[in-house]
């Protein structure tokens, strides 16, 4: 039977912490000595206990047991015998298990010394949360942590995967160690030419940083495109086909894209619509796929650093660009020296030579994979070219 309480923490002459369970009946007890006890974080926060002969068996704070010490003779490496706290600062993550806010209950994550962030999860999903969570795709966004804090300006508040300051700390570790990515290239691979497609495969490096999916909607404000099952970065396949699509419109038909949906080469290469009649719409020969990273990649937090929000904000034009402003970082994640490998596919029958139009003179595929090799390079995929990122060369 669970009896309700709350725990009361003072701290001691010595610097550490001592804390008592107060029970409804107004009598206290003194927290068991096996529980791991670091600050006053606890004070105030409302418990379950189970007692057994009338001794303190177990303290639960939503739902979730305080973290113990590790037993007498256990060894280093024996994950099974140490406390879930300890397991997840040995994996280099934040722990997810900790208490709940003294006055809102929410979960949280304890960032260094004094330093709270809430993670928003179900009970039943904290009750059953590994040590570490290995995936960055669910690290990221799924377990988003909120920094409820205000600055002096009432600013700071919202979901944050970095934390500013004199020394700006990343809050997640992107690991991928556990993923075999040349055996997922080799099983792309097979599983493409299972298809019965004509491939054609351009493994390209970064000549610095890209970022995909910016602007999707994300509670971070920026975003960032990554796999829905391994959670790594990836390059979608419509993201490709845009860029090789609106290149050639660009260079070869002046930026004027009737004159290239006009053009035949062109609507084979990508396909059209003819919104009048459906009957004069099909599909392009040419399937662009998902880029997927040759080895585990390296993101890195990045800044955009606008000095002008008034003047950007400001729809009347009134506002000068003045430099007077202050600046307003927003931070969010690139990759980096990573190389990505683009596949390209053309049904065999149909890798046919242009033989009229502005693209006329090579077969469809080798054409394609012209005009992304040059994309990449000139033109770069993703947000931010205009500075330099999403710029490419081929291996």
């Amino acid at each position: 039977m669970l009896e309700k309480g709350k725990i009361a923490v003072q701290k001691t002459k010595g610097g550490g912490y001592a804390a008592a369970i107060r029970f409804s009946n107004n009598k206290n007890m003194p927290l068991p000595p096996f529980y791991i006890l670091r600050d006053a974080g606890l004070d105030g926060v409302e418990c379950e206990v189970e007692r057994e002969k009338g001794q303190i068996k177990r303290v639960l704070v939503a739902g979730q047991e305080l973290p113990r010490r590790p037993e007498k003779g256990a060894r280093a490496g024996d994950q099974g015998r140490r406390p879930p706290d300890r397991q997840q600062q040995a994996a280099g993550q934040p722990s997810l298990k900790n208490a709940g806010h003294p006055q809102t209950g929410h979960p949280q994550v304890k960032i260094g010394e004094n330093e709270w962030l809430k993670v928003f999860l179900p009970c039943d999903t904290r009750r059953y949360l590994p040590a570490s969570i290995d995936n960055f795709g669910l690290l990221l966004n799924k377990v988003a942590r909120l920094d409820d804090r205000e600055d002096e300006k009432g600013q700071g508040k919202g979901f944050k995967f970095f934390l500013s300051g004199k020394t700006p700390r990343s809050l997640l570790e992107a690991d991928f160690a556990a993923i075999d990515f040349p055996g997922l290239a080799r099983r792309q691979e097979r599983a493409l030419r299972g298809t019965g497609l004509n491939l054609l495969k351009i493994p390209a490096q970064p000549q610095w940083r890209f970022v995909i999916g910016l602007g999707q909607e994300s509670v971070y404000e920026t975003s960032l495109t990554l796999h829905p099952v391994y959670g790594f970065p990836f390059i979608p396949g419509s993201a490709v086909k845009g860029l090789v699509r609106n290149t050639i419109i660009s260079q070869v038909f002046a930026g004027d894209e009737k004159q290239a949906v006009a053009d035949t080469g062109f609507r084979a290469l990508f396909g059209w619509s003819n919104y009048v009649t459906p009957a004069g719409s099909h599909k392009g020969l040419i399937h662009f796929f998902d880029a997927y990273p040759t080895k585990g990649p390296e993101i890195v937090p990045d800044i955009i650093n606008p000095h002008y929000a008034p003047y950007y904000q400001d729809s009347s034009g009134r506002t000068p660009p003045g430099d007077y402003y202050n600046p307003v970082p927003v931070f969010f994640l690139a990759v980096e020296k990573t190389a990505m490998l683009f596949y390209l596919g053309i049904k065999p029958e149909a890798n046919q030579v242009i033989t009229a139009g502005a693209l006329a003179g090579e077969d469809y595929l080798s054409t394609a994979g012209k005009w992304l090799r040059l994309a990449l390079a000139e033109y770069g995929i993703g947000a931010k070219t205009a500075v330099g990122y999403g710029y490419f060369t081929s291996l």
